[in-house]
């Protein structure tokens, strides 16, 4: 379930809400359902001053896929 943001066209507000396939969004200060989704920024990874380590993502080492589905080596 998404979060995403949110602008009223009544009120001008801004908010996020989570958000479920059935969900009518509603803006929480004035009540009013003529809102429009905005571009939101994702939140940068949390790593206490140090640099992002991405080298654990991607394929394994070896190249082994899926249990050997991808037949990229012989058994």
């Amino acid at each position: 379930m998404p979060i995403y943001d949110f602008s009223c066209r009544d009120c001008g507000r801004t908010f996020d809400e989570l958000v479920r396939a059935d969900t009518r969004v509603q803006c929480p200060g004035c009540g009013g359902v003529r809102v429009e989704r905005t571009l939101s920024l994702p939140a940068r990874p949390v790593s206490a001053g140090k640099p992002a380590d991405f080298s654990s993502l991607g394929p394994p080492p070896g190249g082994g896929c899926c249990g050997g589905a991808c037949h990229g080596h012989s058994h």
